[in-house]
């Protein structure tokens, strides 16, 4: 199943302009009502443990018999554990908004995460994506945020500060997960920013939309209040094709793939979703077909 998302390709000079004036760009009904049913089939088998490449994603919080009931489950890089998720992170359609959206000659893909708040699940903490970028220059990121359920207030839909990306970027956050006031670390920015009371926008919008949003612009999610509503997701969190590995200290995970002095970002595990000269990944197209990452015919 190959992932065309002809409306992505059709932003306009607008959409550009409202996504820099507030920080993030609504996009509804980008996938077809298929994507979301088999992209929705992926989660239960890929917190089960079952893989279809049988390599591990790079973070799995949330375990059946083992975590809370009551905590969001989230997962990061399942591209290289599921070839369903594979297919939408890796979308040059993707690719191609984040660059015409941000400016950039070309992204490429940080990692993807997936977010499966299960009713009455606690909150996600309000944070700047960007703050976990330190180890990256430029430190810079793009998230384009795919619903898999229709998003309601009370069922723990994302919420943003409009304009925050423009504020000044904080360090990583603590308490990430299940604080008890998640809008707590934003209050603290927006004083800090000269904002008096900032307001939340609550993301509603029906399954397979997509929200694009600036690395910089404040945005989590309350607790899931609702007793029969998923709120499933997937971000795909995009860099400048550009980006290499910085000297400052940081990405305890994703540090992991830096060769011996050698700051480049190696495409076998930061591919090259789209770039303006035509460059994209060679191995991608096959990888999505079989999970082998090879150019090789």
């Amino acid at each position: 199943m190959s992932f065309d998302l002809p409306k992505l390709a059709n932003l306009q000079h607008a959409d550009v302009e409202r996504f820099e004036r507030d920080g993030f760009l609504i996009v509804e009904s980008v996938l077809s009502a298929e994507h979301v049913e088999a992209l929705r089939a992926s989660f239960p088998r890929l917190f089960a443990g079952k893989f279809d490449t049988g390599v591990y994603p790079d973070e799995w919080y949330w375990r059946e018999g083992m975590s809370l009931p009551d905590v969001t489950r989230h997962m990061a890089n399942a591209w290289k554990a599921d070839l369903m998720v594979a297919r939408l992170a890796l979308s040059a359609d993707v690719g191609r908004a984040a660059a015409t959206l941000t400016g950039w000659s070309g992204v490429r893909l940080g990692q993807d995460t997936l977010w499966w708040k299960a009713p009455k699940t606690k909150a996600v903490a309000l944070h700047q994506d960007s703050s976990f970028m330190d180890f990256l220059d430029p430190p810079r990121t793009i998230t384009c945020w795919v619903t898999l359920d229709d998003t309601h207030r009370d069922a723990g839909t994302l919420e943003y500060v409009a304009g925050s990306h423009r504020w000044p970027l904080t360090p990583i956050p603590e308490g990430f997960h299940a604080p008890d006031d998640h809008r707590a670390l934003m209050k603290n920015a927006a004083r800090l920013a000269g904002i008096a009371d900032p307001k939340p926008v609550f993301i509603e919008v029906p399954a397979g939309s997509c929200v694009f949003h600036a690395g910089e612009i404040w945005h989590g999610s309350a607790p899931n209040a609702a007793a029969d509503r998923m709120r499933r997701s997937i971000g795909i969190h995009m860099t400048p094709a550009e980006a290499q590995f910085s000297d400052r200290p940081g990405g305890y995970i994703y540090r992991r793939y830096q060769r011996t002095d050698d700051p480049s970002l190696d495409e076998s595990y930061f591919p090259i979703l789209w770039r303006g000269d035509g460059h994209r990944t060679p191995w991608i197209e096959g990888y999505c077909k079989t999970g082998k990452r090879s150019v090789r015919h």
